[in-house]
């Protein structure tokens, strides 16, 4: 299948796990801002600052448009409860990249938009999560309509196996770490 778009490069902080996020186009993935309180503790976690009003940029997209070029090593997975979103990192320098499920279906990738080479080819936001205003969510049914399409237009064409964070038997290719619980506050 022939694609149109922008190749844009990805790299961790330190710069040891880069790649290419393939043949960006508006219309195959979704910009949004998530703010919600799990996005917001990933980042925590490992030193990254904000606040929540800002939200975390993401690109919705399928995995099979992520390449890794080199580092592959250096991905590590953490999930923020038992049953949570798999977060990818960089470990050499504790960079969150991408998120997917727990496993290469439905085919999906968040892929951190701080990590990429350049923003412009992803089009605006279209949406917006978990606000503290009122509404909460902006775009909502467009991002979920998206997703669906993105994801079953994977699984028909078979490009949900083609993806960098899981094996040929659905395996994550990292071992998944569960975050420690944040402190409670008194």
């Amino acid at each position: 299948m022939a694609r149109g778009g922008t190749d844009i490069g990805f790299s961790c902080r330190c710069g040891a796990l880069t790649g290419t996020l393939k043949s960006v186009d508006p219309d195959e993935g979704t910009h949004a801002l998530c703010h919600c309180a799990s996005c917001r503790r990933a980042l925590d976690l490992y030193g990254i600052p904000g606040t929540r009003a800002e939200g975390v940029g993401i690109f919705q997209t399928t995995p099979d448009r992520i390449e890794i070029a080199q580092g592959a090593e250096h991905l590590g997975v953490m999930k923020l409860s038992p049953k949570g979103l798999y977060r990818w990192y960089a470990k050499c320098c504790g960079t969150p990249m991408f998120n997917t499920a727990r496993g290469p279906t439905p085919s999906f990738v968040g892929v951190q938009t701080s990590c990429l080479s350049e923003t412009a080819p992803l089009g605006p936001v279209l949406a917006e999560g978990f606000m503290d205003t009122k509404p909460r969510h902006i775009g909502l049914a467009r991002m979920i309509w998206r997703f669906y399409r993105r994801a079953l237009a994977a699984r028909l064409t078979g490009r949900w196996q083609q993806t960098p964070f899981f094996d040929a038997d659905g395996a994550p290719v990292a071992e998944p770490e569960l975050a420690p619980r944040p402190e409670a506050t008194p």
